[in-house]
């Protein structure tokens, strides 16, 4: 584990980062993220994967313009759409772990999550650090009351993330700091891990990514996922319209935020399911609430068991 120095302004004692295996369970993460706000899953993800997910987006990645502010980042380019543009990555979407801990945090009974943002984050070489923020803040600066998450990030490393080529940079514990900080470097402590690890991080913690001093670029793919009454940071409508989204799976469709997000939210019409205007050929119920959960071949059954949905237990 790794240390991060107490924060000055608080008496919040030392607290370690987490390391996990790739074996690790649910209520293991769980109860990383809720002691130290975030933690790594090593190697989460196998080199096959990684490598199609570069391959497919690279086209995508090198046509993308680096940011013109400090926190898009002047050196870095940032390449969203990555399920439409990137079947690889389906299987960092729906990771059974990462839904799991998502599901935990995001959706009590009766309501939903979705992903928030599906994006690239490639740091070329002299990309300075970034500011250091929390995702929650994505939300108008809303005061979020302490221990209530609205969203979970997790980063997946693309590469080998170093302390010299802008590894994301964590200040564990911070999750439970007040709001509004402004943190530096010097607070937070950088995360370095093998290609396929999983940086995964509370809405509320503390982060951001480091500098890179390296000659070459860090690449990871960063997967938002938030409560489904949460405006999207990327518009997956436009990113995936009907269209495209009907040569998708359908938890993948329902991921993006074709569903209701809880009772009387997110319906299309006239109270129809939006899963409607991807499969027109499918039954889906009708109506305000949140319906019985059809299964892959549109058929309608009484269980309560798609991606994305709250459940008691």
């Amino acid at each position: 584990m790794t240390s991060c120095a107490p924060d000055a302004h608080t008496d919040l004692a030392d607290v370690k980062l987490p390391r996990l295996a790739a074996s690790a369970k649910p209520f293991e993460l769980i109860g990383a993220l809720d002691h130290a706000g975030c933690a790594v899953v090593d190697s989460l993800a196998s080199a096959g994967v990684v490598s199609a997910v570069l391959s497919q987006l690279e086209p995508h990645m090198e046509a993308t313009a680096t940011g013109q502010d400090d926190v898009s980042g002047r050196l870095t380019r940032r390449t969203g759409a990555v399920p439409v543009r990137a079947p690889a990555s389906w299987e960092l979407l729906r990771h059974p772990l990462v839904l799991s801990v998502a599901e935990h945090y995001l959706a009590p009974p009766g309501q939903r999550f979705h992903i928030c943002t599906a994006v690239t984050s490639e740091l070329l070489p002299g990309q300075g650090a970034q500011p250091v923020h929390r995702d929650q803040w994505t939300y108008g600066y809303y005061p979020w009351p302490s221990g209530f998450e609205v969203e979970l990030n997790v980063l997946w490393a693309l590469c080998d993330f170093t302390e010299g080529n802008g590894g994301t940079r964590v200040a564990p514990g911070s999750h439970k700091w007040p709001d509004g900080r402004e943190l530096d470097q010097s607070q937070t402590v950088g995360v370095s891990c093998a290609a396929g690890s999983a940086v995964v991080v509370l809405g509320s913690c503390y982060h951001g990514a480091g500098a890179n001093h390296s000659d070459g670029s860090r690449t990871a793919l960063s997967i938002g996922y938030q409560r489904a009454w949460l405006r999207q940071g990327e518009n997956q409508y436009l990113n995936c319209p009907p269209e495209a989204a009907r040569e998708l799976p359908e938890d993948i469709v329902r991921l993006l935020g074709y569903q209701r997000g809880s009772d009387a939210l997110g319906y299309w019409r006239d109270g129809e399911d939006p899963m409607t205007a991807v499969y027109p050929d499918r039954t889906y119920h009708v109506g305000l609430g949140m319906g019985p959960e059809p299964q892959d071949d549109g058929r309608i059954d009484g269980q309560d068991a798609s991606v994305g949905r709250g459940e008691d237990g």
